[in-house]
């Protein structure tokens, strides 16, 4: 009986929560349930200007969506490693990361024609013309659907530079040393008789102080974030380009399955995302230099015009490498836009500074 009388408590238990909760209204859901967390994959460190950039990305989103729309940050590689991520992000692995072209040089070979030692070195002329060319070339815009993914904003590294063990200032100075770069950049210091190293970017520090590499490709911005100066005290100018394929990639499904409206702000966010980033860079750069010259004990050494019209020459070899498999039109328009962009520079300065 009594075992017949708890099933009857019981019953009429679970009867009367469903009959209150079918009352209950629909808005009665938890605010958070309406809201989505997007999930995204970084190489490099928080404290870089990256990492800076991208947090106030993240910020910026969840104040133009009230709250509705997040975005949590794997730094370091931690969540996809660098070469995976453009595989990772297209596989839904996360929703979006940071992609760079030298990592999947088949996948994204024409986007790869931002990364040829030409044209402008400034941060905001090189982001507004690989911005332009993957929202408007046919080409690049079906490397990146092949892949399941949008690029949503671009980056730029800043003016290549090297930063050795021992003084780099003059081209003969590269004979024999064990250097560090991304192609296409790799092909013209291979012309000087610097032997190619392959190593990823965030392994320079060991390989430098291991002597695995004697001098690394790397950006002025980037050597105190990754803590470069501890290991090599050298540093040449080289106004030599910038490496532009670089950017953040959307998962194409992601994309798709939010409203209309939180796509517009996303890609709102992710513009701005790339005027901060250049903006950053831009400031970054002076500061930095001073920096390493002044407390961090770098030596800057600059190429004589000799050397440096001698390594621009060198420079055709990546051009005419591309062209062995690129398309010829992105390349005509990288170089239009490139003139474009630069003119406005110099017409009307940064739009950040303009009145």
């Amino acid at each position: 009986m009594m075992g017949t009388y708890r099933r009857h408590r019981m019953t009429a238990a679970v009867i009367a929560g469903l009959t209150l909760a079918s009352a209950l209204p629909a808005l009665a859901v938890p605010a958070a349930a309406a809201g989505q967390t997007l999930t995204y994959s970084d190489y490099g460190t928080e404290r870089g200007v990256q990492g800076i950039a991208l947090t106030k990305f993240a910020e910026q989103l969840q104040d133009m969506t009230d709250g509705d729309l997040k975005l949590r940050i794997t730094f370091g590689g931690a969540l996809i490693a660098l070469r995976d991520v453009l595989r990772g992000v297209g596989d839904g692995v996360a929703d979006m990361g940071t992609v760079v072209a030298v990592s999947t040089p088949v996948e994204l070979f024409n986007f790869r024609v931002g990364d040829l030692p030409m044209g402008s070195s400034d941060p905001w002329v090189g982001m507004k013309v690989m911005q332009e060319l993957a929202a408007t070339n046919e080409t690049i815009k079906r490397e990146f659907a092949a892949q399941n993914v949008r690029l949503i904003a671009n980056f730029t590294t800043t003016a290549v530079v090297l930063i050795c063990t021992e003084p780099v200032k003059t081209l003969a100075d590269l004979n024999g040393r064990k250097v560090r770069a991304n192609p296409p950049h790799s092909l013209a210091f291979e012309a000087f008789g610097a032997i190619p190293v392959s190593v990823a970017f965030t392994d320079v520090y060991q390989s430098l102080d291991r002597g695995l590499i004697d001098c690394a490709q790397t950006y002025i911005p980037a050597i105190i974030p990754f803590r470069h100066f501890e290991v090599a005290k050298h540093v040449t100018i080289l106004d030599f380009g910038q490496n532009l394929g670089f950017g953040a990639v959307m998962n194409e499904r992601s994309f798709q399955r939010l409203p209309a409206d939180r796509q517009a702000t996303l890609l709102k966010a992710a513009s701005d995302l790339s005027t901060a980033s250049a903006r950053i860079n831009v400031e970054t750069t002076a500061s930095a230099r001073t920096q390493l010259e002044a407390a961090y004990g770098v030596t800057f050494h600059t190429l004589s015009e000799e050397d440096h019209a001698r390594l621009l020459d060198a420079g055709k070899i990546t051009v005419d490498a591309f062209l062995d498999k690129g398309d010829p039109a992105v390349l005509e328009q990288f170089q239009t836009l490139q003139a474009t962009y630069q003119a406005e520079f110099e017409r009307e300065g940064y739009p950040w500074a303009r009145k």
